[in-house]
């Protein structure tokens, strides 16, 4: 009688089979380094784009303040300039709002 199972096909050796495995574990230990570096690389890209994020927003705020400073700074000139045209503006906004304010009673 043969070693040949009914298929027709020679068993497995052992050693073959011990050699088959350790490739296997080889070939998952790379795999899962490639899958390690592949997150860390993510979670780089994705805190690069955040700071970046935060950057942009912080620019933003300080251009909007420094604008609003720049109006401040210019409307006070300009009552600076003009003080009786200040007060006579002011006082027909004024006046104008306590208008409005009193038909709405």
């Amino acid at each position: 009688m043969s070693d040949t199972p009914t298929g027709g096909a020679a068993a497995p050796d052992a050693s073959n089979v011990d050699t088959d495995i350790e490739i296997l574990k080889g070939d998952i230990a790379r795999l899962t380094d490639t899958v390690s570096t592949l997150l860390s690389d993510s979670a780089t890209a994705a805190r690069a784009a955040a700071q970046q994020g935060v950057d942009r927003a912080t620019a933003a705020a300080e251009n909007a303040r420094d604008y609003a400073e720049k109006k401040a700074d210019d409307l006070s000139a300009a009552v600076e300039q003009n003080p009786l045209t200040s007060v006579l503006i002011a006082l027909g906004l004024g006046y104008i709002i306590g208008v409005l304010g009193r038909s709405r009673h």
